[in-house]
């Protein structure tokens, strides 16, 4: 055989491989463990490549290893998140048609995030801790990979029940992203609002590329987004959600148009700048989420608390009960027809959503920037979460072999 042809079979093995691996969210999980384990073996060691500023960066100064991630990197990972949201609503007929398919889950979505948010609060209250309210946006989060992850090993990959989680997880992320914004400014800036200007000039950029470059996405990501990310930054608002006002500006179709068949359709779909941009930005994500899951998962075990507790139970009994009783309400008078799976598939979607890992984290670092103590606890409430999940797939798999079990007899 020809070396080339067998070089690019290796090549071929590598990437499925490797696609694989971001499919079943490997390097989130790898940069979890490696976390954990550096954090109980050497603790000091972490927290000063972690959280020591020793990175200089150009107009900004003295920056650590976990700012970066989180400041910087992360802004890909909303971004990205903000794609999904844009494809989903565009593969919409309309206004109208969004309605009829997104009602549903967008309403098991709204139960998820407030029964939760409800139930951390009054538990906070009741335990006398009004200074821990602050966390609520913690348990609103659901981490779309390892939710989807255990809706797929617990159902199988086509059951009609993984759309619905994934809208549903979508729904959780504009909710989450609003949240940021709103509740949980940059504590190393004050806020200081008129640097929102950069923010502003920076969506009338993305839509004059729109205009006049429609068939790019790197300017408007990097020239509009980065200047959007620096008046976030100077408004003391998080910057990590800078090209969430800028990627809708992306056209979901080259212009102009001009498909005249099904094939060229999928050939014009694929060239979209929406899409290029997910497809670029989609990998280095991935694997940069194991970055993320390093500077943001070492917390000792030894810091398990009271508020560790409450954020793992309102994630369990808040985000499955609100969950599983929006899908029961929308059955009980007819909505839930459209949607074939039944309550035994809706009780493990809802168990999956209960998983927040990746904007838990990240929320718990935002929530309480001041206080490592409470950082730290919410922080394994957020690990914890990952126990659902696992939950999920395995009552799942349980319920999937008792089901054929009958059959075969």
């Amino acid at each position: 055989m020809d070396v080339e042809v067998i070089f690019m079979v290796y090549i071929y093995r590598i990437r499925s491989f490797h696609l694989k691996l971001r499919a079943n969210a490997v390097p989130l999980m790898a940069g979890l463990v490696l976390a954990l384990i550096w954090v109980h073996i050497d603790p000091s060691s972490y927290s000063t490549w972690m959280r020591e500023p020793s990175i200089t960066v150009p107009f900004l100064g003295p920056t650590s290893f976990a700012w970066l991630v989180n400041d910087v990197f992360m802004a890909f990972f909303f971004g990205l998140v903000t794609a999904h949201i844009v494809t989903t609503l565009a593969s919409y007929g309309g206004v109208r048609d969004i309605i009829v398919h997104a009602f549903n889950p967008f309403l098991a979505m709204a139960f998820g995030v407030i029964v939760p948010a409800l139930l951390f609060i009054l538990t906070t209250l009741l335990l006398g801790h009004p200074d821990w309210i602050r966390g609520f946006g913690i348990v609103t989060a659901t981490d779309i990979a390892i939710a989807w992850l255990a809706a797929r090993i617990a159902l199988g990959p086509h059951h009609p029940a993984i759309s619905f989680l994934l809208l549903v997880a979508i729904g959780d992320d504009i909710v989450s992203m609003l949240i940021i914004a709103l509740f949980y400014s940059n504590p190393d800036h004050p806020l200081h609002l008129p640097a929102l200007a950069f923010v502003l000039f920076a969506v009338g950029l993305a839509w004059l590329f729109r205009r006049v470059l429609p068939n790019q996405w790197a300017l408007s990501v990097f020239l509009a987004g980065g200047l959007s990310w620096y008046g976030l930054y100077r408004a003391g608002l998080h910057p990590s959600l800078a090209l969430v006002p800028i990627v809708p500006f992306l056209p979901t179709a080259p212009q102009p148009a001009g498909a005249s068949d099904a094939q060229a359709a999928d050939h014009e779909k694929k060239s979209a700048p929406l899409h290029r941009f997910e497809s670029t930005v989609s990998g280095p994500v991935d694997d940069g989420l194991f970055l993320f899951a390093l500077a943001n998962a070492g917390v000792p075990f030894s810091t398990f608390g009271p508020l560790s507790v409450v954020i793992a139970l309102a994630l369990f009994v808040g985000k499955t009960a609100g969950i599983y009783m929006a899908g029961r309400l929308t059955e009980s008078i007819g909505w839930l027809r459209a949607v074939d799976f039944d309550r035994f598939s809706l009780l493990v979607i809802a168990l999956s959503s209960a998983s927040g890992l990746t904007v838990s984290l990240f929320m718990a670092e935002a929530a309480f920037p001041d206080d490592r103590a409470l950082q730290a606890e919410a922080k394994v409430g957020a690990l914890f979460s990952l126990l659902f999940a696992a939950s999920a797939a395995v009552i799942g798999r349980i319920g999937r072999k008792a089901k054929r079990s009958p059959a075969k007899r």
